[in-house]
């Protein structure tokens, strides 16, 4: 268990391999029907918001990203360029020093775009695999576009909704908890609560604008408390917006346009 977890720190992004990695790679990019929970108009829209040279048209980003297959989750993403055409395996530990040595010498723009798409497909799960392997060398395409923008968070002139005032079109599914704890969080044991309040779309989903209320045990992580934060935050938005809510709230008025303030436990799966 010790050794696997080590590696999940490392396909999150938490920590560096330390020892060769040789990684099976699948050259396909993922297509929807490989993907579980798919990247969140909210995650969209936060890793927009941060953008300081926000482009003015879409760019296109295909980056190939380590994923611990059993889960789903990507980490440690690097420009898909890097990774030889054609090989059934490939050092990983020396793709990763490769991107390292790219990032440094592109200019502050593009690794601004960059490091926006490899924050939001850590955010995706893919379907569990069911190779043998743990890890796969996945590719991935993102698209950063004004159209990821959304208004920012704003209170309601009503009162805020919660889990008990709403009926659940399409309820929470619990096996999700396991599959977005984020694996930064496992490495280090984390256990936390999140406290968010999302708007009710006309659609009846949920766009999370709120950062939150994050209160994790333990709270810091030396170097990582960032990332931890990030991580739990866009995990929480991830299962946020897999929930559709019925039209009517248990009083029979409408929820459309209402906020929606509630909590997610996260803890060890």
């Amino acid at each position: 268990m010790t050794i696997i977890l080590g590696l999940l720190v490392a396909a999150s992004g938490g920590a560096s391999a330390t020892e060769e990695m040789n990684i099976p790679v699948d050259y396909r990019v993922a297509a929807p029907a490989d993907v579980r929970i798919p990247i969140s108009a909210s995650v969209r829209a936060v890793t927009w918001d941060e953008l300081t040279a926000q482009p003015d048209k879409p760019a296109h980003i295909r980056l190939a990203c380590i994923v611990f297959v059993p889960s789903g989750a990507p980490g440690n993403c690097v420009p898909a360029s890097l990774v030889p055409p054609g090989q059934k395996i490939v050092a990983w530990d020396k793709i990763m020093d490769a991107g390292q040595a790219a990032s440094h010498a592109a200019n502050a723009a593009d690794i601004a775009l960059f490091d926006v798409a490899a924050r939001r497909v850590k955010a995706i799960r893919l379907l569990p695999g069911d190779g043998e392997a743990l890890f796969s060398v996945r590719f991935f395409d993102e698209i950063i576009a004004p159209a990821d923008a959304r208004p920012p968070f704003s209170v309601s002139s009503e009162q805020d909704l919660t889990t008990r005032d709403v009926v659940f079109a399409t309820p929470l599914d619990g096996n999700l908890l396991a599959a977005l704890y984020p694996s930064i969080a496992m490495r280090y044991s984390v256990n936390a609560q999140v406290r968010v309040t999302c708007k009710i779309e006309a659609d009846l989903q949920l766009l999370c604008r709120d950062p939150g209320a994050i209160a994790a045990s333990p709270n810091t992580i030396p170097g990582y408390t960032a990332q931890l934060m990030e991580a739990l935050r866009f995990s929480t938005y991830q299962l946020a917006s897999t929930i559709r809510l019925a039209p009517k709230s248990a009083d029979g008025r409408d929820v459309a346009g209402r906020n929606l303030r509630f909590v997610v436990r996260w803890s060890m799966p």
